[in-house]
């Protein structure tokens, strides 16, 4: 699945919306839903825009706020009737067995998906304990310098002059 940069619940219904009619046909003139996968994928990462949109805590009040939930709620309506609408076609038109595989294929883009976010957190954790660990060893070497420049200093204080 491609990644697909999407803000708000608006944007997330149109790419759910265009991937749902292209599912439609694909599992309307007889494909199967594994020809259908970078549709459907589509159609998932429009859904999860919808939902990290309704999960999102904006500080938004007033009228803005209500026309954001207004907009998500309508937009996880559509996808709703999207889902059922495509669980039917997949059990009368598709081959036996679309809908159960349908079912796999979204747990398993949704593992990915998962993995991916995973493997972003773990790079950036990684990056962020690199710079701690060149940060300590900087602090230590500002540290250690001080100490030897005072130490100079002290010397050449008490040392007397001949």
């Amino acid at each position: 699945m491609d990644p697909i940069t999407i803000t708000g619940a608006i944007a997330g219904i149109k790419i759910a919306n265009e991937a749902f009619s292209a599912v439609k046909e694909m599992i309307g003139n007889g494909r199967t839903v594994a020809d259908c996968g970078s549709a459907l994928g589509k159609w998932m990462a429009g859904v999860q825009a919808v939902e990290k949109e309704a999960a999102n805590k904006g500080s938004l009040t007033g009228d803005n706020a209500s026309s954001r939930a207004i907009e998500i709620v309508s937009a996880r309506n559509q996808v709703r009737q999207q889902r059922n609408e495509l669980r039917e076609w997949m059990q009368l038109y598709g081959p036996p067995g679309s809908w159960d595989e349908f079912i796999q294929l979204e747990r398993q883009f949704r593992l990915e998906a998962k993995e991916q976010k995973q493997n972003i957190q773990k790079q950036k954790a990684k990056k962020l304990n690199t710079l701690k660990n060149i940060l300590i060893a900087v602090l230590i070497t500002l540290a250690t310098a001080m100490i030897i420049g005072i130490g100079l200093v002290v010397y050449l204080n008490i040392t007397p002059e001949t």
